[in-house]
Order: structure tokens, then sequence, then C-alpha cells
């Protein structure tokens, strides 16, 4: 009964120093089946060796997008270098002037002649206003030495206007006052040529307080229209 007992208890242990065996070779066997693994191998298991992340491209600031926009230049009102200096400005532009001749009367024993006096008046490319200039020194200016006028005084302009056929002159009725023939003659013949002063082949229409001037004084002095320096010259002889 005894050796049965035996027997019996002695199978098991048998059993289990078999089965320790086992498990130590097996054990034996991972742990060196884990060591003989590259280092590669390891770090991929290891959750601690994994390599940190790149940031990303945007936040780079080697990318930064500020560091490759072009740089706005300085406005030009700005820039002081913009700024006109005082010896670069730009010196006034002076008015251009042009002449224009008033015609006075001279003597010439039992006759007359017309002489001309060049004025300068300011250009304003306006040829109403350069002979409205003209003919106010006229009627109010003092004539050269050794020449008058023949306008009666007190003669006014009241009107000018340059047209495609010709000067229109309007006149106050001062102008048809006073004087024989020589004097009527002469006054007319003033008007004439400073009205064409800026185009000596030019027509003049002459008006006495809006009227047109057909006859002039006591005689009757009749007066063309429109007249010429050409037509004065052969009507009046002068």
């Amino acid at each position: 009964m005894k050796e049965d007992l035996r027997s019996k208890r002695s199978i098991p242990i048998g059993m289990v120093a078999g089965v320790c065996a086992v498990v130590v070779a097996v054990g034996g066997g991972i742990t060196f089946w884990i060591s003989s693994q590259p280092a590669t191998e390891k770090t991929t298991v290891n959750p601690t060796t994994l390599p940190t992340a790149s940031p990303l491209p945007v936040s780079s600031p080697l990318e930064s997008p500020a560091v490759t926009l072009p740089v706005t230049p300085p406005s030009p009102i700005q820039s002081p270098v913009s700024q006109p200096s005082p010896q670069a400005s730009t010196p006034p532009v002076l008015p251009i002037q042009t002449n224009v001749a008033l015609y006075w009367v001279r003597p010439t024993g039992e006759d007359f002649e017309l002489v001309p006096m060049e004025v300068l008046v300011q250009d304003t490319k306006e040829p109403e206003v350069v002979l409205a200039t003209a003919f106010n020194r006229l009627l109010t200016g003092a004539p050269e030495s050794n020449t008058f006028s023949s306008i009666p005084e007190g003669t006014k302009l009241l009107n000018l206007a340059v047209k495609d056929d010709g000067v229109y002159l309007n006149l106050s009725r001062e102008f048809t006052s006073g004087g024989g023939s020589a004097s009527m003659i002469s006054r007319v013949g003033q008007v004439i040529y400073t009205a064409t002063s800026l185009q000596s082949d030019a027509k003049v229409w002459l008006y006495v307080e809006d009227e047109p001037l057909e006859l002039l004084g006591g005689e009757g002095l009749e007066i063309p229209q429109p007249t010429t320096r050409e037509n004065f010259l052969q009507e009046f002889q002068f």
C-alpha cells in the first residue's frame, strides 16, 4: 500500500518538473529572441522612443509669408525726396503781350496824316479784349507830341465784337458831334485803322448808339458799311 502511494506521488512530481523545465526553456528562448532583434525594431515597439513629429510648414519661421511679402514703397506725397526744393521751384509764367497800334492825327500843312503808336496789351487769345483795351486807351489816353485826336472828348466804346465777317464797333453819340469835314474824315480814319491793327485787311462795321453810321456830320459825310482801310483811302482820298 505504501509503495503504491509513493508511486502515485512520484509521477506528479516528475511531471511537474518536466513542465517547469519546458517553461524555463520557452522563457529563455523568448528572452534570447527579444535580445537578438535589431535596435530599429526595438524602437518601434517602445512608444517612448518614437521620433517627435516635426512642426507644420505653415508654422515654420523659415517659411513665414511675412518674410517673402514685397515691401511697399513710401507714398510720393509723404516722401521727402519728392518734395520740390526751393531752388527747383518753377518760375512764374509771365503774361504774353502783343503790340497794338493806336492811330493819332498829325497835320501836314493843308492836309493831315494818321500816325500809329504801338502799345503793349496783354494777349488773352481773345481779339475782342485786346481791341477793346486799345480803344479805351485811344479814347482816354494822351497822344504823342505833334499829334492829336479828332475823336470828340467824351466818346465811349459801348461794344466791340470780332466776327467772321469783320469787326463790329458801337460808339456813343459824342462821336458824331462837332467839327468840319476834315475832322469827320480823320476821326473815322482813327477808328478804322485802330480796329484793323490786328488784321489790316479786316472789315469794320461802325455803329453809333446801336445804329449803323451811314451819314456823319452836318455835311452828310457818307460812311460805307462795312469799311476797310482800302475803301477809306479810295472814298476820302486820304
